[in-house]
């Protein structure tokens, strides 16, 4: 029998704003990327903004008709802009920027990535004899690599390994806690998490995983880092509190013993917990996931909060043969409604070894359609994280005060 060990409450206040901030990626080390194909297409940039005055767009290199700017007090704000197509083989960058001024000034960044057409290839086929004794050629064209994700799951969104020979032993991201957006989803969660053994898990132990949950409590964000396997029924077992804008680092890892540890820190406010727990699944597979957590009572998942984008950043990943490459978009998963939209849509992974990073970004309901022809996700795991108000959460974080931060026990190799 599994013995969790509980400690003492911890009461965490809430930020006043007094200067006009951005809920987003703004002030983190990380800028947001958007990925749209060749052919173009529309990105939406969703900001909630705090005592501001006026707000405005522009983008770098220029856009013609991008630029714009609108009053604007605290909420939501959010530009909708359509790509043209990119006639060229080379991708084209581009960085947008929000200005907000009120009594102060803030900008936050977006990062656009439009890809460079494929060059066709062309392939000459041996001659053939015409009754002019002339020779021709065919050439066929090399289609363009696929553009969108592979799989769909009705609560995760990210990317699945799977086929390591002997297994995943390790792996590890690093991401910032997203600023979601309440004023439209007022009791939603959302959690991101990395985590092994889910693709169809529940056969060899179920999923091992650890993360952080951001959720909205009637109109009111709270955040906080949890642990959860199988034996606890995937019901996420609570460490300590985060807040939006923290980095988390976070990894799961199997030690000489067999069994597993996860380890997860708070490098923000220097706050770190982990432990070996009695999970002892091979690892079939290991995940990067942004997930829409289910409700513990119904089974079923929360309304999937706004959370805006959330990068995965420094990806790790451990197999015995100690080198692994970069998963392609068709390991991708995007979150899927009912009605077959999209809620959640991953990025490609972009970069190596420890820049090695991608992005998942929110997407309004109901106005994106999911990619025809993708397979569904075979996972019966749901991570269950009730709503937990920030005044209760009942796991007192480990304080460390001046002192570093124990660092993961795993030795991870780096995506390449």
């Amino acid at each position: 029998m599994r013995t969790v060990l509980r400690s003492l409450v911890t009461t965490v206040a809430l930020a006043a704003f007094a200067v006009p901030s951005l809920a987003s990626a703004a002030g983190t080390a990380t800028v947001p990327t958007r990925h749209v194909t060749a052919e173009g297409g529309t990105v939406k940039w969703p900001v909630t903004v705090h005592n501001a005055k006026t707000c405005s767009w522009s983008s770098s290199p220029s856009v013609a008709g991008f630029a714009s700017t609108v009053k604007c007090k605290s909420g939501r704000v959010e530009r909708s802009f359509r790509f043209g197509a990119n006639p060229l083989t080379k991708a084209k960058d581009y960085t947008l920027s929000l200005t907000v001024r009120g009594k102060a000034t803030t900008v936050d960044h977006l990062k656009v990535v439009e890809a460079g057409r494929t060059t066709p290839t062309t392939t000459t086929v041996p001659p053939t004899t015409t009754t002019t004794s002339s020779t021709t050629s065919t050439t066929t064209t090399t289609p363009p690599p696929p553009g969108s994700p592979g799989l769909t799951s009705p609560n995760w969104s990210g990317y699945v390994l799977t086929g390591a020979s002997g297994g995943y032993q390790a792996i590890s991201a690093k991401w910032t806690v997203p600023a979601v957006d309440c004023s439209l989803v007022p009791n939603g969660e959302t959690s991101d998490w990395v985590g092994v053994n889910g693709w169809l898990g529940a056969d060899w132990g179920g999923l091992f995983q650890d993360g952080t949950t951001s959720y909205c409590f009637n109109g009111q964000q709270g955040d906080y880092a949890w642990w959860t396997d199988a034996a606890t029924y995937y019901s996420a077992q609570t460490l300590f509190a985060v807040a939006p804008g923290d980095v988390i680092d976070a990894e799961v890892y199997q030690d000489p013993s067999g069994y597993w540890d996860y380890y997860i820190a708070d490098i923000t406010s220097v706050r770190s917990s982990s432990s070996a727990e009695s999970f002892s699944g091979p690892g079939t597979s290991a995940e990067w996931i942004a997930e829409d957590t289910g409700d513990p009572n119904t089974r079923l998942p929360y309304p999937l909060a706004d959370f805006g984008s959330v990068t995965f950043t420094d990806l790790g990943l451990t197999v015995p043969s100690g080198s692994w490459t970069v998963p392609p978009y068709s390991d991708a998963i995007e979150m899927v409604a009912p009605d077959r939209s999209v809620e959640a849509l991953p990025s490609q992974i972009q970069g190596s070894e420890a820049s090695a990073t991608f992005t998942v970004t929110y997407e309004m309901p109901g106005e994106m359609s999911s990619t025809p022809g993708t397979s569904a996700v075979k996972h019966p795991q749901s991570t269950f994280a009730a709503l937990v108000p920030r005044v209760v959460l009942q796991r007192q974080a480990l304080r460390l005060g001046g002192r570093s931060i124990p660092g993961p026990k795993s030795g991870l190799a780096r995506i390449s």
